[in-house]
């Protein structure tokens, strides 16, 4: 079965001020300046200490080193010092129903319960540092974790043992039949000769069906963790909506259509996690630049997408704030792809203009600075350029002067 970028991308997880400033000297190689990120992550957090939604982005490559070790400090800034106390992150949903399931049992949980919930996407040394900080926090009742995604990434509970505990809800019976059927999927146990098919899905459905059947007997009537289990079984059906269309993506925005779903279902998974917080949480969303921009409109590449940001501002109004970060020039790579250049922006492009006459390392420049700036090319959204009003796209953007690789734990 052929699929588009995003579902490969699902499967290789089996595995200070704008102003006048001179610009970047030919072979620039200072390291980035600790004072330099320090300024920028005063003015983020001064930015975002009294919303309610901080939207945390990155390029869709998920592939730059400093941006990640930035939004690592900032979360802790975010949680400790704005009182922040919820995460949400790009990722699988399952996972982290799992671990709030552990939470409520009393049990212990572990810095690599944690790791395989954030996934294969951010399985490197600046967001893993991450890691202890969150479990401490959610161990201590102060942060709730929660995952965005209904997609299954590799290595994970999710594709191990959810199966087997979901069947748990079916008669004895069914219990066995349906295991097969839902562990084959999720573990994705297909091959050439028997490849998944119209027909295993329809089984795969008709099982979550079953299962939401048991799930939604009376509140008294209901066996342990039927919350968190129902949610399990809506995402995994609206993940299996999708399959087989991408077949199609030639065809009537049939691609547009199937990452609007995508973005569609994440925000359905924000508002029920949301939900079910305290009034008045404050929640940090930590995701691709795509999924929390405010609006996409008039991006050619981009128009017509309908992303995650745009759900919530219409939600939050200016209790939101989407944070992008982007690069004038440096290197980048993903998990086991080989390290990349990133060619240095142009003079006239967003990066190249923020760095004019500015021997800084790292800018902020905030909503009204993006305005000011017009219509320009710029790469907050990923390694390419796009032409945007970047004040309709985002409430405000740091720009380094040379981003890094990742240390990827499994190169």
């Amino acid at each position: 079965m052929r699929k588009p970028a995003l579902l490969r991308l699902s499967f290789l997880l089996f595995l200070t001020s704008a102003g006048p400033v001179s610009m970047p000297a030919a072979g620039h190689t200072a390291r980035p300046s600790p004072s330099a990120d320090a300024k920028c992550a005063e003015q983020v957090v001064h930015a975002l200490c009294g919303k309610q939604v901080a939207l945390l982005g990155e390029s869709r490559e998920h592939a730059f080193g400093r941006t990640l070790e930035f939004k690592a400090e900032l979360v802790r800034r975010l949680v400790d010092t704005c009182h922040y106390n919820a995460l949400f992150i790009e990722s699988g949903t399952y996972d982290f129903l799992q671990i709030e399931k552990t939470l409520e049992s009393g049990h212990h949980v572990t810095d690599a319960m944690i790791a395989a919930a954030i996934g294969g996407l951010w399985s490197n040394k600046e967001v893993q540092s991450l890691v202890p900080f969150l479990r401490e926090r959610g161990m201590a009742g102060s942060l709730t974790l929660g995952g965005l995604d209904d997609q299954l990434g590799g290595g994970t509970w999710a594709s191990r043992d959810m199966a087997f505990d979901l069947v748990q809800h079916l008669p004895d019976s069914d219990k066995s039949r349906c295991h097969g059927i839902l562990q084959r999927r999720l573990s994705w146990h297909y091959t050439a000769d028997a490849p998944y098919s119209p027909s295993d899905k329809e089984k795969i459905i008709g099982c979550l069906n079953e299962i939401q059947g048991r799930l939604s007997q009376p509140e008294e009537a209901r066996e342990p963790w039927a919350e968190q289990d129902n949610a399990m079984v809506e995402s995994l059906k609206r993940n299996f909506a999708r399959d087989f269309t991408e077949d199609d993506f030639t065809k009537s925005d049939q691609e547009l259509k199937w990452m609007n779903d995508r973005d569609r279902s994440m925000y359905l998974n924000f508002k029920w996690l949301l939900s079910r917080l305290p009034p008045h949480s404050k929640v940090i969303v930590w995701a691709a630049t795509v999924h929390v921009a405010k609006d996409l409109t008039g991006i050619d590449e981009f128009e017509g997408r309908e992303p995650l940001g745009s759900y919530i501002r219409r939600d939050f109004g200016d209790r939101a704030f989407s944070l992008g970060l982007s690069a004038y020039s440096g290197e980048y790579a993903f998990a086991d792809r080989p390290v990349q250049q990133l060619s240095a922006a142009s003079a006239s492009s967003l990066e190249g203009q923020a760095f004019l006459q500015r021997d800084s390392d790292a800018v902020y420049l905030s909503r009204k600075q993006l305005e000011k700036r017009g219509s320009v090319r710029g790469r907050p959204l990923g390694t390419s350029s796009s032409t945007a009003h970047w004040d309709n796209v985002l409430d405000g953007l740091v720009i380094f002067r040379k981003e890094h690789a990742p240390a990827w734990l499994h190169r």
